[in-house]
This record gives structure tokens, sequence and C-alpha cells, in this order.
């Protein structure tokens, strides 16, 4: 056999590989998306849920096959907004987010934000480690989530509404691709 021949189709099955490791795939709201990159030591698969975008803030889940993962761990749903140049976020770093189920469920986080190197304005939010699983259960089990601005009297401004209309089935996706499990099992 050719020389030449051997380390090309070791490239060429390196390649078809990788593009079976990413895809795209979407569930009702939720869009599901997997990417692999070359670390110093490996491959490592990053896999991502979310919902939002298109100028809208955006609640996003993210693992990759290197993290820990279910039951000693689970991705954060995290909120994160940016705003056109020289205009503010609805929400501002050190603000109170409250994430509403169904106007039932509640969980609080505290916005983290800033301006970027090009001059936008961001603002992201995580519920606490502790309340991550917690929050999961509500979100598989509810329609929407509010994701609301708190002030200093107490008062809550609407801020955004995510459909959680095919969270199930892209948190699902998402675990499963970087093989981790799916089940989010109840206390």
């Amino acid at each position: 056999m050719n020389a030449g021949i051997l380390p090309l189709a070791a490239t060429l099955g390196l390649i078809a590989n990788l593009a079976q490791a990413e895809g795209y795939w979407e569930y009702g709201d939720w869009r599901v998306s997997v990417t692999e990159q070359s670390t110093t030591e490996d491959y490592r698969l990053y896999c991502r849920a979310s919902t939002g975008g298109d100028g809208m803030p955006v609640i996003s889940l993210q693992i990759s096959n290197g993290d820990a993962g279910p039951p000693n761990d689970y991705p954060a749903p995290t909120f994160f907004e940016s705003a056109p140049r020289h205009h503010n976020t609805q929400v501002v770093n050190a603000q109170g987010v409250s994430f509403v189920f169904d106007h039932q469920g509640v969980f609080f986080a505290v916005a983290e934000g800033g301006i970027d190197d090009e001059g936008i304005a961001w603002a992201s939010a995580a519920p606490r480690w502790q309340d991550t699983k917690n929050m999961l259960l509500w979100m598989k089990a509810s329609s929407q989530m509010e994701v609301r601005a708190l002030d200093a009297y107490s008062a809550s401004t609407e801020v955004y509404v995510a459909s959680l209309a095919g969270f199930t089935a892209a948190y699902g996706k998402m675990m499963d691709s970087c093989g981790h499990s799916l089940d989010i099992p109840r206390d």
C-alpha cells in the first residue's frame, strides 16, 4: 500500500468521526448543539441546549463529556443577555434575578454583568449550585419560565419569558450526546 494513502485515510476517518460527533437538533422551542474541540490531551465534546436568541435573551445549559455530570453535578440553567453598543442590559451586575415557573416555583440568583472588550453590555445569572437539580425538575414539569429582575424594594420586572416546550427532549439529547445520565432523580 502506498505510504501517502495511509495518512490520508486516517485523516479522512478522523474528519468523518468529527462530523458524526458534531450536530444540531431542534425540539419544540429548544435547540441542541454538539461540537468537538481538540485539547492538549484529547478531543472533548461540548453539548449545549438553549432557547431564545435572535435579539432576545438566551436560557442555556452546557456540559462536556469531561464534566462530572449526574448524579454528582448537573448543568446549570443560565440566563444571558447582551445589548447593542451604548445601551444597557435589562439586568445589571449584582442585581437579584428570579426564575419563576408557571407562577408557582421560584429560584433566585444574583446577576453578573459588565461591558466586554468590544463595548457590548452583557449580564448573566444562574441558580446556586444547590438549587440546580430542583430547578431542572421544575423545567421538566412546567410550560414556561419567567426571568424577572428584582429591585431594592422587592418589586420585579419581567425580563424574558422562556417556553419550556421541548426542554425535556433537548435536555435528554444534550446529556446523552455527552455521555451523561438523562435522569434527574428526586431526593
